[in-house]
């Protein structure tokens, strides 16, 4: 009878109180976001419903844990004396990974019944310090959440305002009409080289897909204009992307399988007891699946295939600061064939075959010194890097013989060094200065078909080395509470053919209440040309070798920013940015007849024309964001950028550079519904519309084309006419389900989920004699399985 009652009892208790409330611990390192000292006796605190639920304490290193922290989305509130509070919010805390969180905090310089008062509160806030404007704080939360973003940096940068995308097939970033050659990359501080598989080519930016995963990368800072003087070789963005620290404490793993591939991620520690650690992440991918399911991305038959390799070792010591040893590594190839039956070849085109096979190589160690004093740091990072890009292109006559048209081969070898030091005086002044060494090695062999002449002429064929020698200075003063005045000075030496260039930057914010806020940047900036484009080669007649572009200078802008920031309702921003770029000593062909060389009108590429600095341009425009926050389980960004971007060559007339898209606008939003009996579980939805101009072109001479059987277009009318708008939707559905010490997500992204084929360029073919058009890819489906424990 008794056991009769037990059970009844039993079965009358709600079904809840049986589930295993899920949970995982949080932990971190509170820091001074000026000195990097840690910052003993921080308060961390977990939120529930607006009031503490749980919290702790830094320990003497800054350190902090707080466990049992319930899976899902998590807002943590962090406070110190005399340090402007924090609130980190919507944290993702999942039941297979421990989540550590590196929190910066900033020194008030208000009274402490004044801090909350006037604190204008940026959830967006760039990790430079010196930043004041055009800068974006990109996490990594926010990567993995962009429909199609694939979890990759530069395609989640494209939702912002005034950036979009060159096209479908690479990640290159069209930023405020400049071409994506302007971008600088930078990693644990110091310049790389671009960071993609399958690059576009000499001075490119982007390519096919990143070379780096989300497992290891931290959160990163994008400035799109007026960067801080620590910025150098940069004329139109700057993407300075942080590597994290493994797991000190405990061993992790992640396993990755999709249509793209498979990918595997460990981190741990390295000594018990210690805080050193390891993260390493490894990626195979290919098109193989996509291409057997009738999706063609490439447009080749040789399926591309991209491996790489990325790393950080963390070494903490207890006298000589801290070291990290980082690293990237990456191959890719790709290509296509002909079809072997000659009836097949309708169009010119189909007689090319072609390769490209790309390798990357990054190895980096920091080290970062606290002097006793924690006012002072001396952060020192060495790198040395190595890219090959080889691409060949065959023409094959009717009987199959090949026939090379372009054959090209560079090589670069780079040592790179960043040192600095930074002073802080008290809350109101910092002071850093330092140096940046490159000693860039190449060996650069570049053949182009004459198609006037049938023969193969030498573009360039060079080997050596040359040296880059940057300075700079900065200093932020903090007028009181509300002002903030970040000034500095940079300076860049080319040793090719000495040219050098001085730049001054300014930036001021002021923060007039916590819902206001007004920014101002201004400054000179810079762009040192790819080394093949002062070393092209050109045969005289009486076959002697000139370089006439070995004493090239450097390309300048001048950058001025104005913004507004409001703050209008809890979590929701609305952002206006106007702005105005001139540039000059930019690279033309005086001689060109088409007028249209000038490197504003290229991605990548060089040429072995005499060019001359003659060239100018200007960009100026308008930029508005609505952002709503990640809270309540919901975000929003929605952005509008209308602009002109204008270049002028020695004629001294005006025209549309070929990115003068004129206008941008993005839509991105998603939703997360918590699931499963204890609402542990996450259902993701998100979306993302992208529209914009179509890009210039120049407009064919259709009469002029059918008389001589080859394309010819209208150069008097150069950039006038532009392709059809660009107009895609991308989706994404995603679903976690947490187990105890274990999690799994599935994933599906669509690319350009309606099908559109977005036009890419119109071209004349003689062999049918008809206009053509090239178009963009339609949809893409990208399917992922992960495990994470």
């Amino acid at each position: 009878m008794k056991t009769i009652l037990l059970v009844l009892l039993i079965c009358t208790f709600p079904a809840k109180l049986f589930a295993q409330e899920l949970t995982q611990t949080v932990k971190g390192k509170v820091i001074d976001a000026d000195t990097r000292g840690p910052l003993p006796g921080a308060n961390i605190i977990l939120l529930s419903g607006g009031t503490m639920a749980k919290g702790t304490s830094s320990d003497a290193n800054g350190n902090f844990k707080l466990e049992k922290v319930p899976v899902g989305r998590q807002t943590f509130k962090i406070t110190f004396l005399g340090y402007e509070e924090i609130f980190l919010n919507e944290i993702m805390v999942g039941s297979g990974r421990e989540v550590v969180l590196n929190i910066e905090m900033k020194e008030s310089v208000a009274d402490l019944d004044e801090v909350t008062v006037y604190a204008y509160d940026d959830k967006s806030e760039p990790i430079n310090q010196m930043a004041t404007i055009s800068a974006t704080q990109i996490t990594v939360e926010s990567t993995s959440r962009i429909a199609a973003g694939i979890n990759d940096p530069g395609r989640t940068a494209q939702s912002f305002a005034g950036v979009s995308s060159a096209d479908d097939e690479n990640n290159e970033l069209v930023i405020r009409g400049n071409s994506p050659r302007g971008m600088l990359w930078r990693m644990e501080g110091i310049e790389i080289p671009n960071p993609n598989h399958f690059t576009n080519g000499e001075g490119g930016s982007g390519g096919g897909v990143s070379a780096l995963s989300t497992q290891v990368l931290a959160n990163s800072d994008f400035f799109t204009g007026a960067f801080p003087a620590e910025y150098g070789n940069a004329l139109s963005g700057v993407f300075d992307l942080k590597l994290r620290n493994g797991n000190y404490e405990k061993h992790e793993y992640a396993f990755q399988l999709g249509v793209l591939g498979a990918q595997a991620a460990l981190e741990g520690p390295l000594k018990k007891g210690s805080e050193a650690s390891y993260l390493l992440n490894y990626r195979y991918s290919t098109l193989k699946i996509l291409s057997k399911a009738g999706i063609d991305i490439s447009g080749g038959d040789i399926t591309p295939e991209w491996q790489d390799l990325s790393y950080k070792f963390y070494i903490p010591t207890k006298k000589a600061g801290y070291f990290s040893v980082w690293g990237l590594g990456g191959i890719s190839s790709a290509g296509s064939t002909v079809a072997p039956d000659t009836s097949f070849w309708n169009y010119r085109s189909d007689r090319f075959r072609d390769t490209e096979d790309h390798q990357l190589g990054i190895a980096g160690i920091t080290h970062n010194y606290l002097f006793p004093n924690s006012k002072t740091y001396i952060k020192t990072v060495a790198a040395y890097s190595h890219t090959k890009n080889e691409a060949t292109v065959d023409s094959l006559d009717y009987d199959l013989r090949p026939a090379t048209t372009e054959n090209e081969n560079f090589a670069y070898n780079t040592f790179s060094l960043n040192s600095f030091i930074n002073h802080k005086f008290n809350a109101q002044h910092v002071l850093m200065g330092g140096f940046i060494f490159h000693n860039r090695g190449y060996n650069l062999d570049a053949l182009s078909l004459n198609f006037d002449t049938g023969t193969l002429e030498q573009q360039v064929k060079s080997k050596g080395s040359t040296q880059v020698f940057e300075s700079y200075v900065q200093w932020k003063y903090r007028l009181n509470e509300k002002v903030d005045i970040n000034s500095g000075l940079h300076s860049s030496f080319l040793a090719l053919n000495k040219d050098y260039s001085i730049e001054p930057r300014l930036g001021i914010r002021w923060d007039i209440t916590k819902q206001h806020r007004i920014n101002f940047g201004a400054g000179l900036h810079s762009k040192i040309e790819p080394v093949s484009v002062y070393l092209a080669e050109r045969e005289l007649n009486d076959g002697s070798i000139i370089q006439p572009n070995k004493d090239l200078k450097i390309t300048k802008a001048a950058h001025v920013v104005l913004g507004y920031n409001w703050n209008f309702a809890r979590d929701f921003r609305l952002k206006a940015e106007v702005y105005y770029q001139h540039l000059y000593d930019v690279p033309v062909d005086p001689n060109d007849s088409t007028n249209t060389v000038s490197s504003l009108n290229f991605s990548s590429g060089f040429t072995n024309e005499k060019l001359t600095n003659q060239g100018t341009g200007r960009n100026y425009g308008l930029e508005l964001t609505l952002e709503k926050f990640f809270s309540n389980n919901w975000y929003m960004l929605t952005t509008a950028s209308l602009f002109e971007s204008k270049y002028t060559m020695p004629d001294g007339v005006e025209r549309n550079t070929a990115f003068n898209s004129k206008y941008i606008f993005n839509v991105v939003g998603g939703k997360e519904f918590e699931v499963g009996k204890n609402k542990q579980n996450i259902l993701g939805l998100n979306l993302r519309t992208m529209w914009r101009g179509g890009y210039r072109t120049t407009p064919l001479d259709l009469e002029a084309s059918l008389a001589q059987n080859r394309e010819v277009r209208d150069y008097s009318r150069a950039f006038e006419t532009k392709v059809p708008d660009y107009y895609r939707v991308d989706c994404g559905i995603s679903y976690r389900k947490n187990k105890p010490s274990w999690s799994w997500i599935v994933s599906l992204d669509i690319q350009n989920v309606s099908g559109r084929l977005n036009v890419w360029d119109e071209f004349y073919s003689p062999e049918t004699g008809k206009v053509e058009i090239n178009y963009m890819n339609g949809m893409i489906p990208i399917l992922n399985y992960r495990v994470e424990f």
